[in-house]
């Protein structure tokens, strides 16, 4: 034991310090920081605030040499084998998985696109996008659905380039004359810096109104929303492609956060804020790679 104060199962529980073995409470081991390389650990873990004093000066050097977004990429963005490959979960519980998710959907949508030119976005919209945002949603009642689904955003930096992707969540309510279920891929257009500053927010809600069809493997859906956070609102245009078996015409409200445990599990910078991603500050991860690849790809046609 290296804390003085009273333990409690609920308001004040007991934490060992991941680097010097100490018990505390919840109050004196509220950082998290990367450790060094012998204890094998690439997401930032729980420390005392002594031992965050004497590790912070570090963190700088372990972030671009041992975090994760410093390593290669662990998911096989060829493979399309496995049923993951072509049916992605609607919840990802890290970044890597969250980057793989959106390149298949990336790679879904270039290959409908070319059997379907009729159904893709127009090049004006993809041209004049200033980020995109890519989620994996399930949807399922009757009158009145229930959505979740993770994702992330990235946006265009001055040059052209494209930022460090932000982990994202969402839930949500739906409620018309509709009824079933269906897993959905969206690909979110963000046509000005006001949609992407909606993006900054730790939190932001989307209103619109939805058509949605799908029967079997592969279905359409259109809609169009208005998103508003702390950071500002913007209009969004969407485009998506859902499996499953689900109908009708609905009016939708979600609630849009950012993953912040995600975010620093991937980038191991306890400092660093969706704004620092999303505009700029933070160099290119190399696990996202296959990311930047796949929106290489989704714009060449437009070159």
């Amino acid at each position: 034991m290296r804390c003085d104060n009273p333990f409690t199962a609920l308001t004040r529980g007991r934490h060992h310090c991941r680097f010097c073995g100490g018990i505390f409470c919840r109050g004196c081991s509220k950082g998290r920081c990367l450790l060094p390389v012998k204890f094998r650990e690439r997401n930032p873990q729980r420390v005392c605030d002594n031992c965050f004093e004497k590790l912070e000066p570090l963190q700088i050097f372990w972030v671009n040499t041992i975090s994760n977004a410093s390593q290669l990429a662990k998911h096989d963005v060829t493979d399309w084998t496995c049923t993951r490959g072509w049916l992605n979960m609607p919840v990802g519980l890290s970044m890597e998985y969250e980057i793989y998710k959106s390149c298949n959907t990336l790679k879904s949508y270039c290959q409908a696109a070319r059997l379907k030119p009729e159904r893709s976005m127009p090049s004006a919209v993809l041209k004049g996008a200033k980020g995109l945002a890519i989620l994996t949603v399930a949807k399922a009642g009757m009158l009145l659905t229930y959505k979740i689904g993770t994702g992330l955003v990235v946006a265009r930096r001055m040059d052209g380039s494209w930022s460090a992707p932000s982990a994202i969540a969402s839930v949500g309510l739906g409620w018309g004359v509709q009824a079933g279920g269906e897993l959905t891929d969206f690909i979110v257009v963000l046509h000005d810096h006001k949609a992407v500053n909606t993006f900054c927010s730790r939190m932001h809600f989307a209103l619109g109104a939805g058509c949605s069809a799908a029967a079997g493997p592969v279905g359409r859906v259109l809609e169009a929303d208005l998103r508003a956070g702390d950071r500002g609102s913007g209009m969004c245009y969407t485009y998506s492609c859902s499996k499953g078996a689900f109908l009708g015409v609905s009016l939708e409200g979600n609630i849009i956060t950012t993953r912040m445990d995600t975010n620093l599990d991937f980038y191991g910078d306890p400092y660093l804020t969706t704004t620092d991603i999303l505009h700029g500050t933070v160099e290119r991860p190399r696990a996202a790679e296959p990311l930047y690849a796949a929106l290489d790809n989704l714009f060449s046609k437009l070159r």
